[in-house]
């Protein structure tokens, strides 16, 4: 009896635990087919947190006249005047900005002219070799407009095929306004625009992206004229919003230091909210100062330009900037959509740029500066110790360093 009664008991357990077993089973089939998957959640957008960009400022430049010859007779041809440029580590910077002294035009040279009258030309087939180094240039000066508001038209449209973004006008300012190419033609005659200029932005994922940023940049040609009171309130609505750079074309030539003047009306431009003047024009290197913290230099002197009469005029400064800016997220994404639009259409930028109504964000600005020198064959490069020294004593640097907001 005892063995049965224990293959029975032992039979009923199997068949319960059979049951449960079955129970469960199915309980747990349903739940799986009536239970909705848990959605894995998206990762937001990863959003910029700062931009930052490295520019090199550069002074008087052309490839014409005496330069061109020795590009001519040379086996470089074109490459010539800027077969040594790497020098300057052309890699590390994001930008470079220098004032165009010539047209650009198919007109040709008549050296007579040149030399005498100082009317000048570029030929076009220079610009394949420019644009792998410059951004933009600047054509607020008195040589631009050499060959007539046609050539000035032509030249425009030269650095435009060839992506090279420019700013400024050859009209002449203020007491220096009798300027019969303009007197029935104002075309592109404002003296302020906007340069969008590459940056790389941080993302909040460590990652970082090549993007934009769109700047003013103002000019101020008169040489030894006073700018009206429209030039200044250009520069103040630009500085007002968005961050401005004013670099004019003034000044007595062949002087090493800067004169009361220029001081004058340059201080007015940091006073009007730009964020730095870098001023060329007398052909040498000048002084600079911190005002208000801010950057003023005089004159870069000549980066790429034919003279080479005496030790002074074949010497440049050329500013390196970097930048770090910083503003809230969304701003910045805005800034940036507004660059692409701006590369697109710079005619109405400002006053989309305006529309807007960001913030102005905040800009840490850090200097330092690289002597050049095309001293004996014209070939622009990086200057030896003995000029960087020197240079540096002429920039005044150290001390201008120490007046600069931190």
């Amino acid at each position: 009896m005892k063995k049965k009664t224990l293959v029975f008991i032992g039979a009923g357990v199997l068949a319960v635990a059979a049951v449960v077993c079955a129970i469960l089973f199915c309980v747990t089939n349903s739940t799986n087919e009536t239970a909705s998957p848990v959605a894995e959640e998206t990762p937001p957008d990863p959003k910029i947190t700062k931009m930052n960009a490295k520019y090199l400022f550069v002074g008087t430049t052309f490839w014409g006249r005496r330069t061109n010859q020795n590009a001519r007779a040379s086996e470089l041809g074109v490459k010539y005047p800027f077969s040594q440029l790497d020098t300057l580590e052309r890699d590390k910077y994001q930008a470079w900005i220098g004032g165009l002294e010539c047209p650009i035009t198919d007109n040709g040279h008549n050296y007579k002219e040149e030399e005498s009258i100082f009317k000048f030309n570029c030929d076009p087939d220079y610009l394949p070799e420019a644009a792998k180094y410059f951004t933009a240039f600047l054509l607020g000066n008195n040589h631009a407009g050499n060959q007539g508001l046609e050539g000035l038209r032509t030249t425009r449209s030269y650095l435009g095929k060839y992506d090279i973004q420019y700013f400024g006008t050859p009209k002449r300012t203020g007491n220096d306004r009798n300027d019969p190419e303009y007197a029935n033609d104002e075309t592109d005659a404002n003296n302020c625009g906007i340069l969008v200029l590459p940056v790389v932005a941080t993302l909040d994922n460590g990652e970082t992206k090549e993007m934009t940023f769109p700047f003013g940049f103002c000019s101020a040609h008169g040489v030894y004229g006073v700018p009206g009171e429209d030039y200044h309130e250009n520069v103040k609505a630009y500085a007002a919003t968005i961050p401005t750079i004013v670099m004019p074309h003034m000044g007595a030539e062949y002087k090493t230091a800067h004169d009361q003047l220029r001081q004058n009306i340059y201080r007015r431009f940091i006073d009007e909210g730009a964020d730095a003047v870098i001023a060329d024009h007398p052909h040498t290197v000048q002084d600079t100062e911190a005002y208000k913290g801010k950057l003023i230099t005089y004159s870069l002197g000549n980066f790429m330009f034919d003279q080479t009469s005496n030790n002074e005029v074949p010497r440049s400064a050329a500013i390196e900037a970097n930048i770090i800016i910083t503003a809230d997220e969304d701003d910045l994404e805005a800034w940036n959509a507004l660059g692409e639009k701006c590369l697109k259409n710079k005619a109405t930028c400002f006053e989309k740029i305006q529309a807007e109504k960001l913030d102005r964000p905040t800009i840490k600005w850090e200097y330092s500066y690289h002597a050049t020198t095309s001293a004996g064959n014209r070939i622009t490069r990086l200057a030896d110790q003995a000029d960087q020294a020197s240079i540096g004593q002429r920039l005044n640097w150290n001390t201008t360093l120490s007046g600069l907001d931190k």
